[in-house]
């Protein structure tokens, strides 16, 4: 059986995270390195999604807000929906 060390050093090798982080993992796995992995893939990975600043407002940027000025959270979804109504509109053309 790897020691606990060993299994942070194979951690970080794989994940290319830090020691720290990879501690985390492998404590709430039990020091099961390949739990902890399986762990780190499905849930702990999700620092690698980017938010993009909101323009502010007053920016040259106009876009019509509709009936409310706050900000619109676009999901997969609604830009599903938009890909459809725009492919809609072209077969009509």
């Amino acid at each position: 059986m790897a020691s606990q060390e060993e299994s942070v050093r194979e951690f970080v090798a794989v994940t290319d995270v830090d020691e720290e982080r990879a501690r985390f993992f492998l404590e709430s796995a039990g020091w099961n390195l390949q739990l902890a992995l399986a762990s780190f893939f499905e849930d702990g990975a999700d620092e690698d999604i980017v938010t993009l600043p909101q323009p502010e407002i007053g920016s040259s940027v106009s876009r019509s807000a509709g009936p409310s000025a706050q900000p619109r959270v676009t999901s997969f979804r609604d830009m599903m929906h938009d890909a459809e109504e725009e492919s809609d509109e072209e077969e009509g053309q």
